[in-house]
């Protein structure tokens, strides 16, 4: 049972994360993104290692999961310096795949399926050009404030193709946190494509 609360509580962490960070570079010719877009899918590809040792016995959990939201609703408008979101929302069904090791054996594995719906939101942040096809939010992107963690700051490359814009985030983040006086490490990483069109 122990085993399996450790899974589930990794495998839930994982799904929503979404972080990056960038060196701050002298932006040259940014691409032009202002403009009305509307929301078509963001794509998500996680991976978490969580790992605690307790009493000369280290548990360690890998999950993975992959999915592109349904549902999508909303829009996001960028001007020189601005992005405000109106109405986003979107749905979540995927399965994710825990992996339990003990002293790095494999012990176990599961299947969890994972519904999740973002309730509707609107906000506005700030970004930044670091270079021509990437920008940084300096107070987090829009698309994770209130998920499933605090708004930290973070950056993505920008890709224009006719009236279609590609937001890729990649992530990475290493969090230690106490859980019942035991010290769990989760290491995580993955990338997110928010995919919106021009309206």
């Amino acid at each position: 049972m122990k085993k399996n609360l450790f899974a589930l509580s990794a495998l839930f962490t994982t799904l929503f994360f979404v972080s990056c960070q960038k060196n701050a570079d002298s932006p040259s010719s940014p691409t032009d993104i202002k403009g009305t877009w509307v929301l078509v899918s963001i794509d998500a590809n996680t991976n978490s290692t969580a790992e605690a040792t307790q009493g000369g016995e280290t548990d360690k959990t890998i999950t993975t999961s992959n999915y592109t939201t349904e549902n999508n609703t909303g829009t996001l408008t960028i001007d020189a310096s601005t992005m405000t979101s109106n109405n986003v929302s979107y749905t979540v069904k995927t399965t994710a795949k825990a992996y339990m090791y003990q002293n790095n054996t494999l012990v176990d594995s599961l299947e969890v399926p994972f519904d999740f719906t973002a309730p509707p939101s609107s906000s506005s942040g700030s970004y930044r050009f670091v270079t021509n096809d990437s920008i940084y939010f300096d107070q987090g992107t829009l698309f994770s404030n209130g998920v499933t963690q605090n708004t930290i700051p973070s950056g993505a490359r920008i890709k224009l193709e006719n009236d279609m814009l590609y937001l890729t985030e990649t992530v990475h983040q290493v969090v230690e946190q106490n859980a019942s006086g035991v010290t769990v490490k989760t290491d995580e990483s993955g990338t997110m494509v928010i995919k919106l069109k021009r309206q």
